[in-house]
């Protein structure tokens, strides 16, 4: 599993569509798409959700832009990552809870346009926080469209 996280410092102009998350023993996320980028071969796409003042949470999902549209087992050399992270606010500091996807337990279905510039993605898999102590998450990326060209 990768222990990388990426979050844009602003959202992105003219992205759109949704993602949502349950993972086994955490309450839901249904974000909004703020990053859909393509920088060389790879593409990212994160969405975020403010729960209130204190909590909000983000799901993060790359891969490599020549996949195959269809179903991916979710293998270390399938070029797909998934994460998911929440941030809770305290007195002065932030506490985040990271999840990451586990290589060899579920799969990814996706459909990407790179010439329209728009995805759509499922997946079903386990993710940890606590090595050896796996959770269920299924979710999806849904109606992403805005992709955005950067160079690398």
């Amino acid at each position: 599993m990768k222990r990388e996280f990426f979050l844009s410092s602003k959202k992105q102009k003219d992205v759109s569509g949704t993602a949502n998350v349950l993972v086994d023993g955490r309450g839901p996320f249904n974000g909004v798409v703020d990053t859909f980028v393509k920088d060389g071969n790879k593409v990212y796409v994160v969405a975020k959700q403010k729960f209130d003042l204190k909590r909000s949470a983000a799901l993060s999902f790359s891969f490599e832009a020549d996949i195959a549209n269809g179903k991916h087992e979710y293998t270390e050399d399938s070029g797909l990552d998934i994460s998911y992270i929440e941030g809770e606010v305290f007195d002065g500091w932030t506490r985040y809870i990271f999840y990451s996807g586990i290589y060899n337990t579920g799969n990814v279905t996706l459909t990407f346009d790179g010439v329209a510039g728009t995805l759509k993605a499922g997946f079903d898999l386990d993710v940890e926080t606590d090595p050896g102590r796996p959770l269920n998450a299924i979710g999806a990326f849904r109606d992403v469209a805005g992709l955005k060209h950067i160079n690398k």
